[in-house]
């Protein structure tokens, strides 16, 4: 029977491990908050064109642990033009999202590489690269889209649905929306119920770290059954070990007053 003190120690190691792998790895929080910064984020600021009524109030933004810039473009809300629908589809939003009722749209943007990604029609991906002359390719599509950015940084986004998916292609009845920009704080991610938007969005917040965590805490496990079953986990054997590190302690004090 293992003591429960032993029993005690494992499972906070397995705890302790597996958090400090997953977070040290992703550079996010344990709720997904990425409290980064980067010089880069006004470069690739996106440029929002919508509907001239149907402006967003402004662009949140945060930066993973990689450098990858994350541009939250905020409405206030969503109409569908009818106002029993936007009544039924205001409630079921926000027992999604906590109570959130805005409606936000990501476009995420990689200056290391000049990649870039939002959601266009039908929440179906769009993945992009910026051109050296202004262009941008439109990967999904293998389609150049001349005249996409400004400054070769700032990629044109409009909006082509109700709901605001975006695309690259201008849309008549969109102008330019000069939009604020600041840094989403931890009571702006609580707030919107970013935690919850972003599991699909940015893929499920630091699943390859919190995958890598798993890895790490089963390799562990692994390496503390192999202890235990070659019996190096009982009270003899430590034993030995605790008189072996106490014999080395005591020679290497010796080597040093001997060296005096």
């Amino acid at each position: 029977m293992v003591p429960k003190k032993w029993l005690a120690v494992w499972l906070l190691l397995n705890f302790f491990i597996f958090w400090l792998v997953g977070l040290t790895s992703s550079g996010y929080s344990l709720e997904g908050y990425m409290p980064g910064e980067s010089e880069k984020v006004y470069q690739y600021a996106p440029i929002v064109h919508t509907a001239p009524d149907d402006r967003p109030i402004g662009i949140l933004y945060m930066v993973d642990y990689g450098g990858d810039l994350y541009y939250y473009i905020v409405w206030e809300d969503e109409y569908f033009s009818n106002s029993l629908i936007d009544e039924l589809y205001r409630l079921f939003r926000g027992l999604v999202y906590g109570g959130a009722t805005q409606d936000i749209e990501v476009v995420k943007v990689n200056p290391d590489n000049g990649t870039f990604y939002f959601q266009t029609y039908d929440h179906t991906n769009v993945h992009g690269r910026f051109l050296s002359n202004g262009s941008c390719l439109w990967e999904e599509e293998n389609r150049v889209i001349p005249n996409c950015t400004v400054n070769g940084t700032h990629i044109n986004v409009y909006t082509v649905t109700w709901n605001h998916m975006l695309s690259l292609l201008p849309q008549n009845g969109t102008e330019r929306a000069v939009l604020p920009m600041r840094h989403m704080t931890p009571n702006d991610y609580v707030a919107l119920g970013m935690f919850r938007r972003t599991q699909k969005t940015i893929a499920g917040v630091a699943v390859n770290s919190l995958l890598l965590a798993v890895v790490a805490t089963l390799a562990f496990n692994g390496l503390m059954y192999v202890t235990w079953r070659k019996g190096y986990l009982t009270r003899e054997e430590q034993r030995k070990v605790r008189d072996a590190i106490m014999d080395g302690w005591r020679k290497l004090k010796e080597k040093v007053r001997g060296s005096k």
